[in-house]
């Protein structure tokens, strides 16, 4: 029976169980209701999970947790992620296929050789200043860093620290406001997760069971339209169709155009999204210990080592994620892991000589749809309120705050408020 024939708890559904879909579920059990998840794969999580590589659980890609957004909602549903600091002083910038000290803190920047004393000082104003403002938003990151750095080659070396932050291969591919907002959360503080991303997807199902949710995996939703009593969803489990009503719907973590088509609506005007080419290796040890982050210049390249305090993989050994971010030109994939295999060579020569397990994943979703100054930017994004009455949507792409995690967590936020007031008027 729903809350509108007489019980007090309302029954909501949450269709998507990746991190998006997980957090929502909590926070809605957090509010009172009862909350289905229906996860179409068999293991929750969505890219956020470590699967095995070799015996081992490895988490997908390099991945940071930022102190902002994302880790707030965490925290305020009791989620808190322990992690280490990376140790950006250490890290080595490729340039022109050669490795160069780093200039990821403020006293590498303004001691590199790479910028003169004019540039270096227009660069640390910049990352030091920089924060989301409306006045962005007709700008992109290209032209924001060209309208406030003195050169080119200020431009290439900083944007090559905010690529790390931002994961886009270049700055013409989103506005200015999202990029300056990740510079922003980044100085709140970035964490590598320990146990991986896996230990956050382990302590929202742990949550998620104590609140009484149902995880139901294999459960793929088909549609959900608009019913008398409610959103009505139909979905495909166990090698049947089924079909329930509801009071309210979450739609959670979907790309812009797997949202669009459950709902039966016209695809929302998001733009394209982005995919990153990604290696991960586990070798027995690293041939060069002391390099253990890399970062691209000119190239959209990175290299990070999972701390030993982090580590999920091989006990005595290394556990190495490299990307490709994607800048927009078309490449292949066999160019994509060659290039990565190179940066290998270059950082940690002989790797071939330790290597245990190897993941390379050509295309993985690190964004569902780019902020970009043609479509308002981080402003210009979609709301959580869609047209089937009761039915909200969360996720990197919605609402007008961050990107990738920082924005599932406010879009959550936002989604939730949007549904206690819509439930309010059913009463």
């Amino acid at each position: 029976m729903s809350a509108r024939s007489g019980t007090a708890v309302r029954r909501v559904v949450v269709v998507g169980g990746g991190t998006a879909g997980l957090m929502t579920a909590c926070a809605a059990a957090r509010a009172g209701w009862r909350v289905t998840v229906l996860e179409s794969s068999r293991h929750p999580g969505g890219r956020a999970r470590g699967p095995a590589l070799g015996p081992h659980p490895v988490t997908l890609g390099p991945r940071a947790l930022y102190k902002s957004s994302g880790w707030r909602m965490l925290r305020r549903l009791g989620v808190r992620p322990r992690g280490v600091t990376p140790a950006m002083g250490e890290a080595r910038a490729l340039r022109q296929g050669d490795l160069v000290p780093g200039y990821a803190t403020p006293q590498g920047l303004l001691t590199t050789p790479l910028l003169s004393v004019r540039e270096r000082l227009a660069a640390a104003g910049l990352l030091g200043l920089a924060r989301p403002t409306p006045g962005l938003a007709p700008f992109t990151g290209e032209q924001w860093l060209e309208r406030r750095l003195p050169s080119a080659r200020a431009a290439e070396t900083v944007f090559a620290l905010m690529r790390m932050m931002a994961y886009a291969g270049s700055p013409a591919q989103l506005g200015a406001d999202a990029l300056a907002g990740r510079v922003a959360a980044a100085r709140s503080g970035v964490l590598y997760v320990d146990g991986g991303w896996q230990s956050v997807v382990d302590a929202l199902l742990l949550l998620a069971r104590r609140l009484g949710v149902e995880v139901r995996t294999g459960a793929r939703a088909v549609a959900v339209t608009a019913a008398d009593r409610g959103p009505r969803v139909r979905w495909a489990e166990g090698g049947e169709e089924r079909e329930e009503t509801w009071d309210a719907a979450f739609v959670a973590g979907l790309t812009p155009s797997g949202a669009a088509r459950l709902l039966g609506e016209p695809e929302p005007g998001t733009g394209p999204g982005l995919s990153t080419a990604c290696l991960d290796v586990v070798l027995d040890r690293l041939p060069v210990p002391a390099v253990s982050l890399v970062y691209g210049v000119e190239t959209p390249v990175y290299l990070g080592a999972e701390p030993a305090a982090a580590r999920t993989a091989h006990p005595q050994g290394a556990v190495l994620h490299l990307a490709r971010f994607d800048d927009g030109t078309p490449r292949s994939a066999t160019d994509n892991r060659k290039e990565l295999e190179q940066l290998l060579d270059v950082a940690q020569p002989g790797w071939r000589r330790h290597l245990v397990e190897e993941r390379f994943m050509p295309r993985m979703r690190t964004m569902g749809a780019l902020p970009h100054p043609s479509r308002g930017g981080l402003r210009g994004r979609p709301g959580p309120v869609t047209s089937v009455p009761g039915v909200f949507v969360t996720g990197d792409w919605v609402g007008g705050e961050g990107i990738l995690l920082d924005a599932v967590g406010a879009s959550t936020r936002q989604a939730l408020d949007a549904c206690r007031a819509y439930l309010r008027t059913e009463d």
